[in-house]
């Protein structure tokens, strides 16, 4: 089968990372898949590497001009480039289609962009649409159009065949919006099962961090406000007088780097706090590896983490707060434990458990790695997309699954 894969980010970070690892599953399945990107963007090439979000992130070539657009205009000429994409669309995606007549068009859906979806049901071609954020959620950039955005959703959901969001919360969203019931999927993020899996390397990179002897709590990501790692510094300082072996690694970087290493010093958790700063790619796996507990302290309403998956997949019992896109993936207490969202006290509480309790830190863990191999990899979620081309019925999400386990229990 043949798809046409497209979008518009800029080629960076988790965005990149999604788009890279469904291509490189359908790819290995057998499938031909040809991206469509904004020009000089290639997100196999750089999925990972850090979004246009600081100046000393330096771009090349045409690069330089999205970098310029996302960092220096104003809000509103911003929201107009995103909606004159739509008039120079057909002559970057219009030519493949042409050349592919059974190719289905596979879109990541973004602000103000229609012109695929009106392309694809000009052409009478399938159109499968992703979704990760709409428009009325919290954006870093904000959102000044949000009326013409919402009216721009409602019209492409009614076009496309079938969408797939990764939380229940953009589902039910989208559904709100005009979208059909039946054309509505939720598909979380994943994870590659051949680059998540335990080497046994975690123990030399904790004794290379001197880490060795200590419960290290951790996190990798991109360090933004509303991550809220300050919050976990503040908790892990509040149980550090009982125990004293606890270190806390914060692996990554992003505009709170400074604010982090800051509030350790202000708390007396210079030598408690580990910032290891951005890594390769490859080597995140290493890194979660020599975590004993992974947290995500706060997440945005809607969006599916894709760390949550790989903290998962490498065994980790993890604790993060009670919102619609975890409550997809973990069940509380048995692959995870959830916290109110933004109660850090019983945040702490949680951390405490599993402090103090190893044999519930492996069982956890251990349950959690079952489950996200189980229902979670990128060549599941590439088969999902396959099935819903060929309009096959018996395609089911992963919610789907998840009750058929719990009725078989």
């Amino acid at each position: 089968m043949r798809f046409i894969y497209h979008h518009r980010t800029m080629g960076r970070s988790s965005q990149a990372m999604h788009i890279r690892s469904l291509v490189e599953a359908l790819r290995d399945d057998g499938h031909e898949v040809t991206i469509v990107s904004p020009p000089g963007v290639d997100p196999l090439k750089s999925a990972g590497m850090m979004p246009f979000l600081r100046k000393a992130d330096h771009a090349r070539g045409l690069q330089r001009i999205w970098k310029y657009i996302s960092c220096e205009c104003p809000q509103l000429v911003f929201e107009v480039f995103e909606l004159l994409y739509n008039l120079f669309l057909p002559f970057r995606l219009l030519p493949i289609m042409w050349r592919q007549p059974d190719a289905v068009l596979y879109e990541r859906h973004a602000y103000f962009m229609f012109m695929g979806v009106l392309l694809g049901k000009w052409l009478k071609r399938p159109v499968v649409l992703e979704v990760n954020e709409l428009a009325g959620f919290t954006r870093v950039r904000g959102l000044i159009m949000e009326r013409l955005a919402r009216r721009i959703d409602a019209w492409v959901f009614s076009q496309a065949n079938h969408i797939l969001c990764v939380s229940s919360v953009l589902a039910d969203e989208a559904q709100q919006r005009g979208a059909s019931s039946e054309r509505v999927h939720v598909l979380p993020n994943a994870i590659d099962s051949n680059r998540f899996r335990s080497l046994g390397l975690g123990q030399s990179l904790r004794d290379r961090l001197g880490l060795s002897g200590s419960i290290v709590i951790g996190h990798v990501g991109l360090f933004y406000r509303w991550d809220r790692l300050d919050a976990l510094i503040e908790a892990v300082r509040s149980i550090r007088d009982r125990h004293p072996e606890i270190k806390v690694l914060l692996v990554g970087d992003g505009p709170e780097m400074e604010n982090l290493k800051k509030t350790a010093f202000r708390l007396g958790m210079e030598r408690e706090v580990i910032l290891p700063g951005p890594v390769a790619r490859d080597d995140v796996p290493e890194y979660i590896d020599a975590m004993d507990i992974c947290v995500l302290p706060d997440s945005n309403a809607f969006g599916s983490p894709i760390a949550l998956f790989e903290f998962m997949a490498m065994g980790k019992p993890c604790v993060c707060p009670d919102l619609g896109p975890m409550r997809d993936v973990i069940d509380d207490n048995e692959t995870g434990i959830m916290f109110p969202h933004g109660n850090y006290g019983v945040l702490q509480k949680a951390l405490v458990r599993f402090i103090e309790d190893p044999a519930l830190r492996t069982r956890v863990g251990a349950r959690a790695r079952e489950t996200v191999f189980q229902r979670h990899t990128w060549a599941a979620n590439a088969h999902f997309v396959v099935q819903l081309a060929l309009g096959e019925s018996s395609a089911r999400t992963f919610a789907q699954m998840k009750r058929l386990d719990c009725d078989t229990q």
